[in-house]
């Protein structure tokens, strides 16, 4: 028996806001067009992947199914609309984070569990150049499992808006200084992931 999936782009956390900016973008009723025709094309993705793991549905899916909605409906426009989207979700996210992180001892804590962060963070992930020590995370990621599945789907552009929203989100963590230069889905070798101990950094500044 085929598990029901239990995902709706209306009620996801990363998704929900896009109808409004593509009304914003485009109208009421070109939006309403794009939201519809992505929301259908989420249900047959989730549909057809029944064994699909929760990343997919609650990241990749999505994604790919609004760059599709986008592209069917307006030739040329998925790619920068979903970038831009992805851009301005993780800056929410981002000052979110950062008012949850205000606690005092955030930073001592995160940097105290890094390794254990750093494991949980590459699981699923193939990587190299693992460092990491009380004042720095540094790595590369030359095998990204979103980007994969994008790939396997045929749609590996709308794998760029979920790099946008992590470049944005992961500077959210206070006492975190977060870089990254490359990414696989932008046509780089590997994504570079550089974390920093930010109160260790403006010491030796």
């Amino acid at each position: 028996m085929k598990r029901k999936h239990r995902y709706k782009l209306d009620k996801s956390i990363i998704f929900k806001g896009v109808l409004k900016d593509l009304k914003t973008r485009y109208g009421a009723e070109i939006a309403s067009a794009i939201w519809q025709a992505a929301d259908m094309e989420f249900g047959r993705l989730a549909a057809g992947n029944p064994d699909a793991e929760r990343r997919d549905h609650t990241l990749v899916f999505p994604a790919v199914a609004l760059y599709r909605a986008i592209e069917k409906t307006l030739p040329g426009d998925a790619l920068g609309v979903t970038r831009a989207y992805g851009t301005k979700m993780g800056k929410k996210l981002r000052s979110i984070i950062r008012k949850l992180t205000l606690l005092p001892g955030f930073p001592l804590v995160i940097w105290k569990k890094m390794p254990a962060i750093a494991r949980e963070m590459t699981d699923g992930y193939e990587c190299k150049d693992v460092v990491v020590d009380k004042h720095h995370c540094s790595l590369r990621i030359t095998g990204c499992p979103i980007y994969n599945r994008t790939i396997a789907l045929g749609c590996p552009e709308a794998a760029q808006l979920i790099c946008c929203l992590d470049k944005e989100y992961l500077n959210g963590f206070r006492g975190v200084e977060y870089t990254r230069n490359h990414s696989l889905a932008e046509g780089d070798a590997y994504c570079d992931y550089l974390l920093e101990n930010s109160r260790s950094k403006n010491k030796n500044k």
